[in-house]
């Protein structure tokens, strides 16, 4: 019998991780967009934003595997950085076939802030969580993100 073959009692809804971390991000994104409407961005733009302030110029598609968005969602948020003028798009120089993707100043500036938003963000959430517990959360965390990268819905 495989993990997925044992069933297990689902707790209700609001207790349910799934739905929790839903609820998390839909906390962070009601804190953090009245900022960001200021610089006509969204949560995920602003954390596409700070991805590449933090590695760098990157391909589009390096972005898509980070984010773990759909590619046609990067593509359509992108053309709105674009747009805004917060980040330009390349042919790499060693293939043509990539866009490669970064900040222009203005964007590094909504980047910067961006970040700065979310160190207030994170230090909220490890003072909620204890500094004893952040290791053991963020490792599960990680766990999780690593095996839904692979999860395949299975049909009954």
């Amino acid at each position: 019998m495989t993990e997925m073959d044992a069933k297990i009692t689902l707790p209700p809804l609001m207790e349910r991780i799934s739905f929790l971390t839903h609820r998390l991000n839909a906390q962070m994104a009601r804190v953090c967009n009245p900022y960001f409407q200021t610089w006509g961005v969204d949560l995920i733009m602003s954390r596409m934003m700070v991805v590449i302030l933090e590695h760098g110029p990157m391909p589009a598609g390096d972005i898509v595997k980070v984010m773990a968005l759909p590619q046609s969602t990067i593509s359509h948020q992108m053309k709105r950085l674009e747009k805004l003028g917060y980040v330009e798009r390349e042919q790499g120089k060693q293939d043509s076939r990539v866009r490669m993707v970064s900040l222009t100043n203005s964007g590094r500036e909504v980047a910067l802030q961006a970040n700065k938003l979310s160190e207030q963000v994170v230090a909220l959430m490890m003072k909620s969580i204890g500094e004893e517990n952040i290791e053991p959360v963020r490792a599960a965390l990680m766990r999780v993100d690593q095996a839904l990268q692979s999860f395949k819905l299975e049909e009954d």
